[in-house]
């Protein structure tokens, strides 16, 4: 017989059978909000998105022994690759931790009655009801964690520019110039100041540009991270597979054009690229995966980062 776990608010209940639940979902004392989760299930899912909106549900396909036995399986295997983390994975993320950990109450408990006497709850294993995840195993990162991985990439552009700064500000420039104007002519000022400045100063600008450029490029390639987003515990992955993204989405689309967009925008009279970066985190704020323009342009998501995104080898059920 098919067992059967809701639940509402991080508590979870049951087990109950099929005619239970859809006795309950007909009274209306479980609600298409709620989350099911049954063995065959690889993650809890709203029991609305389950049912089509309909208050009954019936599965489409029987749970056989051997459907239990690959979740299970594969329960056991994401449990054990879930241990190894490294420098830059979320420290949060438990997606692997046992059922048993987890409070577990009646229904009556859940929906605000006093629960039934003497009734004891057999635990089983199924996932983590700690925080929402996608459907291919991804944990979607806040918004306040992308902005403050943001802040630290643009400190570390300001520090890498700073001599560059400093040598300009020796020059007592016309702030006038600097601050108004069409972009070409600011720009050509820009250009004519730079010229006064020591060669010295340009190279070590250079360098230190060059390499806060490279070692941001390495980690996006490789980790899916900025330096922001490593130190935050924060990745990108595809939006489908939970895996690292493709060349093109994190090199080609959410690198190089983001950085011509913004480029382009910030030569308009008004200077619209801090108007584009608050409109991303609006949209991701509001959106079921935190997605702003920057990811539905790439198809990707930024997740908290766990060692399995970064496995090539196997795939997301």
């Amino acid at each position: 017989m098919m067992k059967i776990y809701l639940a509402r608010n991080n508590v979870q209940a049951g087990p109950y059978n099929l005619n239970e639940l859809n006795v309950m979902l007909a009274s209306g004392e479980v609600l298409l909000d709620d989350l099911m989760w049954h063995s065959g299930m690889a993650n809890w899912q709203k029991i609305g998105e389950m049912t089509g909106g309909q208050a009954c549900y019936q599965p489409a396909v029987p749970q056989g022994n051997a459907v239990q036995n690959s979740h299970v399986q594969s329960h056991t295997q994401n449990h054990a690759h879930n241990e190894q983390r490294g420098f830059g994975d979320n420290v949060d993320f438990q997606a692997g931790r046992q059922a048993d950990e987890q409070k577990r109450v009646s229904v009556a408990e859940l929906y605000g009655r006093k629960p039934e006497a003497n009734k004891v709850l057999k635990p089983i294993a199924m996932p983590s009801l700690t925080k929402p995840v996608h459907s291919a195993g991804v944990e979607y990162a806040s918004v306040g964690s992308r902005f403050l991985a943001l802040a630290i990439n643009m400190t570390l552009f300001i520090v890498a520019f700073m001599p560059f700064v400093s040598g300009l500000m020796k020059l007592n420039p016309d702030q006038q110039k600097m601050t108004t104007g069409t972009f070409e002519a600011r720009m050509a000022y820009a250009q004519t100041l730079a010229e006064q400045l020591p060669s010295q100063v340009i190279t070590m600008t250079l360098m230190l540009l060059g390499g806060f450029v490279l070692i941001q490029l390495l980690l996006i390639v490789m980790r899916g991270q900025s330096f922001g987003k490593l130190v935050m515990g924060i990745r990108v992955v595809d939006e489908k597979t939970g895996k690292l993204p493709s060349f093109m989405s994190l090199v080609g689309v959410r690198t190089l054009l983001l950085v011509v967009i913004y480029w382009a925008v910030s030569a308009l009279p008004f200077n619209l690229a801090f108007v584009l970066v608050g409109i991303n985190y609006f949209m991701a704020s509001g959106h079921s995966k935190k997605q702003g323009w920057h990811d539905r342009l790439a198809k990707t998501v930024v997740a908290k980062a766990n060692p399995s995104q970064l496995d090539k080898t196997t795939k997301n059920s």
